[in-house]
């Protein structure tokens, strides 16, 4: 809106996602509006809100522009008003928007409508933060004190250091063990057997 300011960025293309930058379609990408005017594709706005904190009394997603607060539908981001405008500047094949729906972190869409029974028939994308949901408990005893202990993941450089230790005493420490204590390089004395 507006003539262009030099100094400005230069803005994101209407057809294209300012999160991810990709094109808008009617599937994944669908433009979903959000209660501030910004439009972001659905898979952005999935992703934003499947990492909002949990205990939060209703679902507010802050819009990464501006941060006003969108209410999520309990049916999750599919259910977010579709910017029609920006569908309409689709290729006419695209501009009928698919069902969606997410199952726990997993945006799904149909992609015939032949058999909705045959679970082939849907294509899914995890929407999921890539952080695991709780961490593993490490196994009890020796094994797990070994597996919480960092430098036991490189067994390669515990064997060479165990080696050195073992050159270290045999070749140095040894010899000058012997000096000490018998004034010789020699810790053994020759017994001569007299006849």
């Amino acid at each position: 809106p507006g003539s262009p300011n030099p100094t400005s960025p230069k803005p994101t293309s209407p057809v294209e996602c300012s999160i991810c930058f990709n094109t808008y379609d009617n599937t994944f990408k669908t433009p979903k509006l959000l209660q501030c005017s910004h439009v972001f594709c659905l898979e952005c706005v999935a992703r934003l809100s499947t990492g909002l904190p949990p205990n939060q009394p209703e679902d507010q997603l802050p819009c990464p522009f501006c941060r006003q607060l969108t209410s999520i539908p309990l049916e999750g981001a599919p259910a977010l008003e579709t910017s029609k405008e920006l569908l309409a500047t689709l290729p006419p094949e695209l501009q009928q928007e698919k069902v969606l729906w997410m199952e726990g972190t997993k945006l799904c869409c149909r992609q015939s409508s032949d058999d909705p029974e045959n679970p082939d028939s849907c294509i899914s994308i995890d929407v999921a933060m890539s952080k695991p949901e709780s961490p593993e408990a490490p196994p009890a005893g020796l094994a797990g004190r070994l597996s919480r202990c960092d430098m036991c993941d490189d067994w390669k450089r515990i064997v060479l250091l165990s080696a050195l230790i073992i050159i270290l005493f045999c070749i140095i420490l040894w010899p000058v063990q012997c000096a000490l204590k018998t004034g010789n390089l020699r810790c053994f004395t020759r017994t001569v057997a007299m006849s």
